[in-house]
């Protein structure tokens, strides 16, 4: 069988939401709901699943902060994630340059 390491990149972020939550975080950390909120059509049930298995793959970092009662939950990229934004660059390029072909 023919190794295609691109296969590892796409794996990870293989998904209808899995890349849209990521060029969403490129600025900077993100509340979760100011993220949902961002990605409209998206179920927080399934924002929820996309964050739990970008983090668990190491790419994104959750971090909760509590002022008084209420707990704000973050998320950002992590040091690994944040190899992974000139490959997404690479893509939007791409996908700028032929979007009127599709």
């Amino acid at each position: 069988m023919l190794h295609c390491p691109a296969l590892v990149t796409i794996r990870l972020i293989a998904g209808k939401w899995k890349t849209r939550i990521l060029w969403a975080l490129r600025p900077g950390p993100v509340a979760f709901n100011a993220l949902q909120r961002q990605l409209p059509g998206i179920s927080a049930k399934m924002l929820i699943e996309h964050l739990r298995q970008l983090e668990t793959d190491g790419l994104v970092i959750r971090t909760g902060a509590r002022r008084g009662k209420v707990e704000t939950v973050t998320y950002a990229y992590s040091d690994y994630g944040r190899t992974l934004i000139p490959v997404l660059d690479r893509l939007g390029d791409w996908g700028l340059a032929h979007e009127e072909r599709n």
